[in-house]
């Protein structure tokens, strides 16, 4: 992508997401490393705009992706709407660092605080001695003006080591005993993490 203003749509559910609320329970009980987990949270995300264009050569808009419905049910969702200069290309990653800052600076959403959206989305920041690990994963060769995925925030007991390594542990597939969240043969995946915000 080219160093233009991306576009990045997080959705959340208002209420309790069953998804991650099942998944959680997974972790904790049948993984390694699951009883550090102290919480499971989960956005949708779609990035577009700066160098995504659709396959008509069209940029989407926010407007375009509220508008379909397909992205966002006022009625179960908060969304958030942020903006990232990134020279970034969603066609890889294999658990490298996502994009410094991403998903950048919070332009609107439809809550009353837009300060610490980000954070807030995710069920907020990590509290004392734990980490947050964040897992963003979409599914590999994606075409069309927008990159969707999953972002988890992983909240585990413990400082940014070892956090790494029981949040990749839990998060990506390798073994029967060993991750949930992202299947490595499909879907590619980028992470943060830190006791505080950014990584």
């Amino acid at each position: 992508m080219p160093a233009e203003l991306a576009q990045t749509l997080l959705i959340s559910h208002k209420g309790v997401d069953l998804h991650a609320a099942t998944a959680r329970r997974v972790m904790c009980d049948r993984l390694a490393g699951g009883d550090r987990l102290a919480n499971l949270r989960r956005c949708e995300f779609h990035v577009f705009g700066g160098g995504i264009v659709g396959e008509d050569g069209a940029v989407p808009t926010l407007a375009m992706l509220l508008g379909t419905g397909r992205y966002y049910n006022p009625n179960k969702h908060r969304f958030g709407h942020f903006e990232l200069e990134s020279a970034f290309a969603w066609n890889e990653g294999a658990g490298g660092p996502l994009p410094a800052g991403w998903p950048g600076r919070a332009v609107g959403d439809n809550s009353a605080a837009p300060a610490g959206l980000f954070d807030d989305l995710l069920g907020g920041p990590a509290p004392a001695g734990h980490t947050a690990y964040d897992v963003a994963a979409w599914a590999r060769g994606q075409t069309g003006g927008v990159v969707s995925g999953t972002l988890w925030r992983l909240v585990v007991r413990g400082q940014v080591e070892t956090a790494r390594t029981v949040g990749e542990a839990l998060a990506v597939a390798r073994s029967g005993h060993e991750g949930l969240l992202v299947n490595p043969h499909m879907e590619c995946w980028l992470v943060a993490c830190a006791a505080a915000r950014g990584c």
